[in-house]
């Protein structure tokens, strides 16, 4: 048998299964212990045979320690068997049943029975770490899944305990003639639940005043009710904070930036390009600086991404469709990464050239006496002919709309030529052809 991967689609799935079936049992059993109806029907059976194989699956399954990764099924045993295994096994064998089928004419089998018939419920201590599995597969925000583990595992629990418990203290009782059946005993019991913990408490249902357990029960799940009430509230607002987090700092910054500008009495018009700058850099990346978050990291692990991030751009290059890893590798470095608004001239005519550029997206036209002649488009390169020649730009490059360009310097760019003959070719081969079709348009 394969061993399935930590965060492989089959673990993901398989994991939201078990999650299910474990809320399901965590409603269902002590509804049915509440009211002496536990039935080994279907859905019992249904869920006993997924519980076993889930034991199966756990054996074949990577687990994950912190930033370690069991991957051998050595450890990957001997972890589980320390750790979930004999949980797993109560939680998953029919042994109420099993007991129950063994012991049909014994006086005391059904406290016995009882007590199995609760084992089940021991799988939900593992519903925690599972959600934490689901969590790092599914790469959901802490926040989110913070709340849900709170809702599910929390919240729907103490709410059905409390509702049964209502019901069990005697809280709902018959209206005259009228015989409430235990599933609508269950309902006014939730209802009457819901209202207390939510402090809404209507007065339709309210402990009998001659009933001191009643009182005390109530008085319980007020003070529980207000702790999870409160909890919930505060969570919310923390989500929807932390869920709009960077549009905040957008706005802040937006804010400082509008004050400085009318305290300095910038021109309007400056001011219109500025406030259109943010606005672009917050639609194309939310306004978080790439460096920034490079500078953090490893400087290996930030070469990964700089290559996912600019493999795109350099595959567009018609020098670079070829080239292999290495150069990549080395080129990715030297990159440096800027925006240009539209009307922003990129090169001016007549002055040295001390860079290139990759035209990472946008369009940009090509003026010569400020005459237009070519349109580029994303993926072009620009700038090469003075740095290859040691001559003055030949052209001016004016950005028609905001511009995202990759930038190499002229120290970085000498040393690419000497270290790969290829790339120095095929600058060579573009210069020409550039200059071909220069030539025959004049």
């Amino acid at each position: 048998m394969p061993i399935f991967k930590y965060s492989g689609k089959f673990n993901t799935f398989w994991n939201l299964l078990i999650v299910f079936l474990i809320l399901i049992i965590s409603l269902r059993v002590p509804y049915q212990i509440c009211y002496q109806t536990f039935k080994y029907d279907f859905i019992y059976w249904f869920i006993t045979v997924f519980f076993i194989i889930d034991i199966f699956v756990r054996f074949n399954s990577e687990i994950k320690i912190g930033i370690k990764i069991l991957k051998t099924r050595k450890e990957i045993t001997n972890y589980y068997l320390k750790k979930w295994f004999v949980i797993d096994m109560l939680a998953a064998l029919p042994l109420a049943f099993i007991i129950q089928s063994f012991f049909k004419n014994s006086n005391h089998v059904i406290q016995v029975v009882t007590i199995f018939q609760i084992l089940p419920l021991l799988k939900f201590f593992k519903a925690f770490s599972l959600f934490n599995d689901i969590q790092n597969a599914m790469n959901i925000i802490p926040s989110i899944m913070r709340l849900t583990k709170f809702i599910f595992l929390t919240y729907m629990q103490t709410v059905n305990l409390m509702s049964l418990g209502w019901v069990v203290v005697g809280g709902v009782a018959n209206i005259g003639d009228v015989q409430f059946t235990n599933l609508e005993k269950y309902l006014r019991g939730l209802y009457w639940c819901m209202t207390t913990i939510t402090t809404i408490g209507y007065g339709d249902y309210s402990p009998d005043k001659s009933n001191n357990i009643q009182i005390i029960y109530t008085i319980f799940v007020q003070i529980i009710g207000v702790g999870i009430y409160s909890y919930i509230v505060a969570n919310v607002a923390g989500l929807v904070a932390n869920l709009d987090i960077a549009k905040a700092n957008y706005m802040k910054k937006i804010e400082e930036i509008s004050i400085f500008m009318r305290s300095k009495n910038i021109p309007l018009d400056i001011q219109e390009k500025v406030k259109n700058y943010y606005e672009y850099s917050w639609e194309t990346t939310k306004n978080i600086s790439e460096t920034s978050v490079m500078t953090e990291l490893p400087r290996l692990l930030a070469l990964d991404i700089s290559l996912f991030l600019n493999r795109g751009i350099l595959q567009k290059v018609s020098f670079f469709k070829n080239a292999d890893d290495i150069f990549i590798r080395e080129i990715v470095q030297m990159l440096k990464q800027t925006t240009f608004i539209p009307g922003d001239y990129i090169i001016r005519q007549g002055e040295y050239g001390d860079c290139m550029y990759f035209l990472s997206s946008g369009q940009v036209e090509v003026l010569v006496n400020e005459n237009k002649v070519a349109v580029l488009q994303e993926g072009s390169p620009f700038g090469e002919a003075a740095l290859l020649q040691g001559e003055k730009r030949n052209a001016s490059i004016r950005a028609i709309s905001y511009c995202d360009v990759y930038i190499l310097t002229k120290e970085n760019f000498d040393i690419i030529r000497i270290k790969y003959p290829d790339f120095n070719n095929e600058l060579v081969k573009v210069i020409e052809e550039r200059a071909k079709a220069a030539k025959a348009k004049k």
